[in-house]
């Protein structure tokens, strides 16, 4: 495990951590964009959206072995 990694995983224990994402140039406008018309930063909106999107990914999962 490098170091960057023990960092996060040690405050991922303790709270929340920055975690680096690789969008391509549209996918940031259009983020900042819908950020923007929900009045929230873009970090806070693609955090609600990886939120909603874990939580369908979640129900797919247990749809499917169920």
């Amino acid at each position: 495990m490098s170091t960057q990694d023990t960092v996060q995983a040690d405050a991922a224990e303790h709270g929340s951590a920055p975690v680096t994402v690789r969008l391509s140039p549209e996918e940031i406008r259009k983020a900042q964009f819908l950020a923007s018309r929900d009045h929230r930063t873009r970090a806070g909106f693609i955090r609600v959206m990886y939120l909603r999107g874990l939580a369908s990914y979640e129900k797919e999962l247990e749809t499917a072995t169920a």
